[in-house]
């Protein structure tokens, strides 16, 4: 009886050690595929950062762009508009030097 406790309990340590060790290398894989799973979302996130930062970049120079556009623009209206009052300041003038 004695050998028979024995032989159930040294078979059931043996058992129970196959079973831990089974579950260690399934909980090592794991953890490997959970690593290997943040490294992806990792890198999946900064490309996603990176094509934001260049998006970014991209309508900023668009606004300065647009920005010295307009200003251009607006500084030839002022042109435009000083010249016109530099014609009619002549028109008014070749107008007053011709009256009686």
């Amino acid at each position: 009886m004695l050998v028979a406790t024995v032989t159930v309990g040294v078979s059931l340590a043996g058992l129970t050690l196959a079973l831990w060790r089974g579950v260690r290398t399934d909980i090592r894989a794991m953890e490997a595929g959970l690593r290997a799973d943040i490294r992806a979302v990792e890198a999946s996130l900064r490309a996603e950062d990176a094509e934001l930062r260049a998006d970014i970049r991209a309508v900023l120079a668009d606004i300065d762009a647009k920005r010295l556009a307009h200003e251009a623009l607006h500084a030839a209206e002022q042109r435009a508009r000083a010249e016109e009052r530099r014609e009619l300041l002549a028109a008014i003038a070749a107008i007053g030097e011709g009256a009686p």
